[in-house]
């Protein structure tokens, strides 16, 4: 098998705690297969005042946290329901696989996979890995 099957790996990203165990799996696997990571949040649907520089704020300490292991790092910040966000940004990135959490900080965080997750699982060309 080739030993760099995962060449960029999409972290879907919300700062939940699902998402944090996805960033420790991604990292993982960026660090044994020498990956870029490509960390998406997408913030569509969000109240009137979140704007792209709080969702920035909430991504960046990731994003740190990513340099400072030596990991090639890109950010993706779609403004679109988080599903096609992430869905859109696997395809524009080519994404070998997708990394995210079971749930995030939605309203329905009781369900035993979240819908964001459940659409991610049915329609994402690349594989996808959930954390839980």
């Amino acid at each position: 098998m080739d030993d760099k099957v995962f060449r960029r790996i999409l972290l879907g990203y919300d700062g939940s705690d699902d998402a944090e165990r996805a960033a420790a799996l991604a990292i993982s696997l960026a660090e044994k297969y020498q990956s870029t990571i490509i960390v998406c949040h997408a913030f569509g649907h969000m109240p009137l005042t979140s704007k792209p520089s709080e969702v920035r704020r909430l991504v960046n300490p990731l994003v740190e946290r990513l340099t400072k292991l030596g990991l090639t790092t890109l950010v993706s910040i779609p403004d679109t329901v988080p599903a096609q966000g992430i869905l859109d940004a696997a395809d524009e990135h080519h994404a070998d696989l997708i990394v995210m959490g079971s749930r995030g900080r939605g309203t329905f965080a009781n369900l035993l996979l979240g819908s964001t997750s459940e659409r991610v699982l049915r329609y994402a060309k690349a594989p996808v890995l959930i954390a839980r």
